[in-house]
């Protein structure tokens, strides 16, 4: 991945899941690039528990990485009125986020938020994970 725009075009793809008999994005997926620029590609197949997620998070971050993308599926929740898809990226000592909106009935998806309530909160919940580690 040469950076996080490579990683959302080619990762971030909302499909037809037959086991929710909806649109969504699934299973998250995680790139993590270390200093010596080695990649490393994960799908997290956790069965929607966050807190698993945010732990692979932390555990990557730890290890002072080059950088780390994650793309994880919520539920429509706070301000953002629909299902979408977060971006969380530590990149160059900073942190990331954004959302991307999406139907659960079409699959379209809508223009990207980077202010909300929900996503300052996805980062304060993150970052108890990564000050709990480190």
């Amino acid at each position: 991945m040469k950076n996080l725009k490579e990683f959302v075009d080619t990762l971030v793809k909302i499909e037809y899941l037959d086991h929710c008999n909806a649109y969504g994005f699934y299973p998250f997926q995680m790139y993590v690039e270390d200093k010596d620029e080695k990649g490393i590609m994960c799908s997290l197949d956790l069965g929607g528990d966050i807190r698993a997620v945010y732990h692979a998070f932390a555990e990557h971050y730890s290890k002072n990485p080059k950088r780390v993308y994650l793309a994880v599926d919520f539920p429509a929740i706070g301000d953002i009125l629909s299902d979408f898809v977060c971006i969380i990226a530590y990149e160059k000592e900073e942190m990331t986020l954004y959302a991307i909106p999406y139907s659960v009935e079409t699959g379209e998806t809508f223009s990207e938020v980077r202010d909300s309530e929900i996503l300052n909160k996805i980062h304060d919940d993150l970052g108890l994970f990564i000050y709990k580690i480190n």
